[in-house]
C-alpha cells in the first residue's frame, strides 16, 4: 500500500474514535503514529493482532522488571529469567505466525 494511503488513513477523523483510539480496517498497519504526530504510538484496534500484541507487549515489560527485582534485591532470578526467555520465545514464534498469516490475509504467497 502507498504510503500516501497510510497518510489518508491516519488522517481521516473517523478512524480515530474518541479522539484517541484508532481503528481503521483498510490499514494494514497494527502500530501506527499518535494522532499528533511525533507523540509516541498506538495500535490500530481493528487488527486482529493488536490485542495480543498489547498483552504481550505488558507482559514483556511485566518480565523485565521482574528480573530486575530479583537481581536489585538479590533474589532468585531464576523465575523472572524463566519468565523473560518464555516471552522471547514466544515473540519469535508469534512473530512468524503473524508474519504467514498476514501474507495469507493480503493474498502474497509465503514462499
Amino acid at each position: 500500500m502507498a504510503h500516501s494511503a497510510f497518510d489518508r488513513f491516519h488522517a481521516n477523523p473517523d478512524n480515530w474514535k474518541l479522539g484517541i483510539f484508532y481503528f481503521c480496517r483498510a490499514d494494514s498497519r497494527i502500530v501506527v503514529p499518535k494522532r499528533i504526530r511525533g507523540l509516541g504510538w498506538t495500535l490500530n484496534l481493528a487488527r486482529p493482532l493488536a490485542l495480543p500484541f498489547l498483552i504481550y507487549l505488558v507482559a514483556a515489560i511485566h518480565g523485565v522488571l521482574e528480573l530486575a527485582v530479583a537481581l536489585g534485591s538479590g533474589g532468585d532470578p531464576k523465575p523472572a529469567l524463566k519468565l523473560v526467555s518464555g516471552l522471547a520465545a514466544l515473540g519469535i514464534i508469534t512473530g512468524v505466525v503473524a508474519t504467514v498469516a498476514d501474507r495469507r490475509y493480503n493474498g502474497r504467497s509465503s514462499r
